[in-house]
Protein backbone atom coordinates (compact mmCIF):
# COMPACT_ATOMS: atom_id res chain seq x y z
CA UNK A 1 0.00 0.00 0.00
CA UNK A 2 2.73 2.44 0.89
CA UNK A 3 5.40 0.95 -1.34
CA UNK A 4 6.46 4.39 -2.57
CA UNK A 5 7.72 5.18 0.94
CA UNK A 6 10.26 2.35 0.72
CA UNK A 7 11.55 3.57 -2.64
CA UNK A 8 12.53 7.02 -1.41
CA UNK A 9 16.27 7.53 -1.03
CA UNK A 10 17.51 7.58 2.52
CA UNK A 11 19.73 10.57 3.18
CA UNK A 12 22.15 10.13 6.01
CA UNK A 13 22.84 13.29 7.96
CA UNK A 14 26.56 13.78 8.50
CA UNK A 15 27.92 14.31 11.97
CA UNK A 16 30.00 17.32 12.89
CA UNK A 17 33.03 15.02 12.95
CA UNK A 18 32.38 13.76 9.41
CA UNK A 19 31.91 17.31 8.14
CA UNK A 20 35.14 18.33 9.85
CA UNK A 21 37.08 15.48 8.29
CA UNK A 22 35.80 16.37 4.81
CA UNK A 23 36.67 20.03 5.32
CA UNK A 24 40.13 19.15 6.64
CA UNK A 25 40.80 16.85 3.68
CA UNK A 26 39.88 19.66 1.31
CA UNK A 27 42.23 21.99 3.16
CA UNK A 28 45.11 19.54 2.71
CA UNK A 29 44.23 19.13 -0.98
CA UNK A 30 44.24 22.92 -1.36
CA UNK A 31 47.77 22.88 0.06
CA UNK A 32 48.87 20.49 -2.68
CA UNK A 33 48.73 17.19 -0.82
CA UNK A 34 47.18 13.98 -2.06
CA UNK A 35 44.78 12.06 0.19
CA UNK A 36 45.81 8.39 0.33
CA UNK A 37 43.07 6.98 2.56
CA UNK A 38 40.54 7.95 5.21
CA UNK A 39 39.60 6.32 8.52
CA UNK A 40 42.52 3.89 8.57
CA UNK A 41 42.67 1.26 11.29
CA UNK A 42 44.05 -2.26 11.53
CA UNK A 43 41.38 -4.57 10.19
CA UNK A 44 42.83 -7.73 11.71
CA UNK A 45 42.84 -8.42 15.42
CA UNK A 46 42.38 -5.84 18.11
CA UNK A 47 41.61 -2.32 16.92
CA UNK A 48 44.67 -0.48 18.20
CA UNK A 49 44.01 2.98 16.86
CA UNK A 50 42.59 4.98 13.98
CA UNK A 51 43.83 7.79 11.78
CA UNK A 52 41.18 10.14 10.36
CA UNK A 53 43.02 10.45 7.05
CA UNK A 54 46.44 10.13 5.51
CA UNK A 55 47.92 12.59 3.01
CA UNK A 56 51.24 12.78 1.19
CA UNK A 57 53.43 14.98 -0.91
CA UNK A 58 56.82 14.27 -2.49
CA UNK A 59 58.70 14.07 0.79
CA UNK A 60 56.20 13.49 3.61
CA UNK A 61 53.41 11.18 4.63
CA UNK A 62 51.07 12.98 6.99
CA UNK A 63 48.72 11.23 9.39
CA UNK A 64 45.94 13.61 10.39
CA UNK A 65 43.76 13.59 13.49
CA UNK A 66 40.80 15.94 13.01
CA UNK A 67 38.99 17.57 15.92
CA UNK A 68 35.76 19.38 15.10
CA UNK A 69 34.08 21.81 17.45
CA UNK A 70 31.21 24.27 17.36
CA UNK A 71 32.29 27.88 17.94
CA UNK A 72 31.64 29.08 21.45
CA UNK A 73 30.66 25.67 22.85
CA UNK A 74 33.20 23.87 25.03
CA UNK A 75 31.00 20.88 25.90
CA UNK A 76 33.79 18.44 25.04
CA UNK A 77 36.69 20.78 25.78
CA UNK A 78 39.13 22.25 23.30
CA UNK A 79 39.99 20.06 20.35
CA UNK A 80 43.70 19.96 21.09
CA UNK A 81 43.02 18.94 24.70
CA UNK A 82 41.35 15.74 23.50
CA UNK A 83 44.58 14.56 21.87
CA UNK A 84 45.93 13.40 25.21
CA UNK A 85 48.70 10.86 25.91
CA UNK A 86 46.29 7.92 25.48
CA UNK A 87 45.10 9.20 22.07
CA UNK A 88 48.68 9.94 20.99
CA UNK A 89 49.72 6.37 21.84
CA UNK A 90 46.84 4.97 19.78
CA UNK A 91 47.75 7.25 16.86
CA UNK A 92 51.38 6.12 16.96
CA UNK A 93 50.32 2.46 16.93
CA UNK A 94 48.05 3.05 13.93
CA UNK A 95 50.84 4.90 12.09
CA UNK A 96 53.30 2.06 12.69
CA UNK A 97 50.75 -0.52 11.49
CA UNK A 98 50.06 1.50 8.33
CA UNK A 99 53.75 1.87 7.52
CA UNK A 100 54.39 -1.84 8.15
CA UNK A 101 51.48 -2.79 5.88
CA UNK A 102 52.50 -0.27 3.19
CA UNK A 103 56.31 -0.36 2.87
CA UNK A 104 56.29 1.82 -0.26
CA UNK A 105 55.54 4.82 2.00
CA UNK A 106 58.43 4.13 4.37
CA UNK A 107 60.73 6.28 2.21
CA UNK A 108 58.64 9.36 3.07
CA UNK A 109 59.16 11.36 6.26
CA UNK A 110 56.25 10.57 8.64
CA UNK A 111 54.41 13.36 10.39
CA UNK A 112 51.32 13.42 12.63
CA UNK A 113 49.21 16.57 12.45
CA UNK A 114 46.21 17.64 14.46
CA UNK A 115 43.70 19.64 12.44
CA UNK A 116 41.23 21.74 14.42
CA UNK A 117 38.04 22.68 12.56
CA UNK A 118 35.60 25.15 14.08
CA UNK A 119 32.03 25.40 12.84
CA UNK A 120 29.32 28.02 13.08
CA UNK A 121 26.77 26.78 15.60
CA UNK A 122 23.71 27.66 13.55
CA UNK A 123 24.25 26.16 10.11
CA UNK A 124 27.40 24.02 10.51
CA UNK A 125 29.47 26.15 8.16
CA UNK A 126 33.22 25.86 8.78
CA UNK A 127 34.57 29.09 10.26
CA UNK A 128 38.21 28.24 10.71
CA UNK A 129 40.78 25.53 10.36
CA UNK A 130 44.05 25.34 12.24
CA UNK A 131 46.67 22.74 11.40
CA UNK A 132 49.19 21.87 14.08
CA UNK A 133 52.03 20.11 12.24
CA UNK A 134 54.07 17.47 14.06
CA UNK A 135 51.66 17.61 17.00
CA UNK A 136 52.60 14.06 17.98
CA UNK A 137 56.16 12.81 17.87
CA UNK A 138 57.72 9.54 19.04
CA UNK A 139 59.54 7.63 16.38
CA UNK A 140 61.40 5.25 18.69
Amino acid sequence: MFGWLKKQKQYKIKTLGQLGEEFAQQEYKNRGLQIITANFFNRKGKRLGEVDFIAKDKHRIIFVEVKSRTAGIDKFGKGIESVNQFKQTKLLKAVKIFLNQNPKYQVLRPQIDVCLVEFNGVDKIPQSVKIIPNAVEDWS
